[in-house]
């Protein structure tokens, strides 16, 4: 790919030159009245002198440093550059072409008369190839950037993944198997729905898209096969209830953003209360944004461990990753109600 770019930015050299070309060679024939042999020698001459010097100031800008330099070691840096380069080519010019047309006095009076044109002309191409070359880097840098911004996405993608599959935490499983091998003695018909819940919920969990984006059905089916799970450890002490409505079932969310916010609900209402714990989840379209409330009663007498927050955390980072803002969370503790509400909106960045 390289390569190829390379290769048309030699072509586009050459044609420019040879354009430059053209129109000098039309300017001395036609304009000022030398022969075309003159104009063309001329042209030829001071044209692909500067066309040899130019692809050498290549060099020059690349390894300038332009972002460590100040503006005026940046204009002393280009204006001897361009002093020692416009030097170069008009003495080279004027050798070779007083050389050549040494019997030509009316062309040698004609390079006279039009050197500070000439030179004129130098300090032009020169500002147009520097600026042309630092467009060029700055052009390629840019790509190089976003192409490591890619790269780093594509990384962040899947150091995310698999903090999502991490987030299955090993003693749910555990728990699980217990209250499953448990229900082969009590219930074999209910150990066996279990088992088939649970294998659908791992299934899900480990083989979540790349894209990150799911529905809020799916992610609905997946939630409330953890809730079940659960159920059948807990009983009569955790009850659910949902109010869904029917046009936030196609609506894109983020993968697994549920499933952690009702196992803190599990974890902080469920865990450390002899009582029932009601868990509820709303979902609502509120001006074109989804709403989502998930919230659960605890017994605020009771002793909870304080926990690190890290769930919390990480929803509301990949929020901020996802849709670029971070008050699309918000956390609301009144008596013994904890709720959750997230405002997902109908794009990502």
């Amino acid at each position: 790919m390289a390569k190829t770019i390379k290769n048309h930015l030699e072509i586009v050299y050459i044609i420019l030159w040879v354009t430059l070309g053209v129109i000098h060679f039309s300017l001395l024939h036609y304009g000022y009245g030398l022969s075309m042999l003159v104009a063309f020698g001329d042209s030829i001459v001071f044209n692909l002198l500067f066309a040899l010097i130019g692809s050498g100031l290549w060099f020059m800008v690349r390894y300038s440093n332009l972002q460590t330099r100040t503006i005026g070691e940046l204009a002393f840096y280009h204006l001897s550059g361009a002093a020692v380069t416009i030097f170069v080519w008009m003495m080279a010019a004027y050798l070779i072409l007083n050389g050549v047309y040494s019997d030509n006095q009316f062309y040698r009076d004609f390079l006279d008369e039009t050197r500070s044109l000439r030179i004129i002309t130098g300090v032009m191409f020169y500002a147009l190839l520097v600026t042309g070359y630092y467009l060029i880097i700055n052009y390629r840098e840019l790509k190089e950037k976003n192409q490591r911004e890619a790269q780093l996405t594509n990384l962040l993608k899947e150091a995310e993944l698999n903090m999502l599959r991490s987030q299955i935490r090993p003693h749910f499983l555990f728990n699980s198997l217990n209250s499953i091998s448990s229900l082969t003695m009590t219930n074999p018909g209910k150990a066996q729905e279990m088992v088939i819940k649970l294998s659908e919920f791992m299934r899900y969990s480990l083989n979540l898209p790349d894209t990150m984006i799911s529905t809020l059905e799916k992610e609905l089916y997946h939630a409330e096969l953890y809730l079940d799970i659960e159920k059948v450890r807990f009983g009569d002490r955790l009850a659910f209830e949902k109010h869904i409505q029917h046009e936030t079932l196609e609506w894109n969310v983020p993968v697994m953003i549920l499933q952690p916010l009702l196992e803190n609900s599990v974890k902080y209402g469920v865990y450390e209360s002899s009582e029932t714990t009601r868990i509820t989840l709303e979902a609502i379209l509120d001006n074109d944004v989804l709403q989502i409330k998930i919230g659960n009663t605890y017994d605020p007498e009771a002793t909870i461990k304080k926990g690190t927050g890290t769930g919390l955390k990480n929803i509301r980072g990949r929020l901020l990753n996802i849709y670029g803002t971070s008050s699309l969370m918000k956390i609301n503790q009144a008596g013994n109600y904890f709720e959750v509400t997230l405002r997902i909106p109908g794009y990502a960045r």
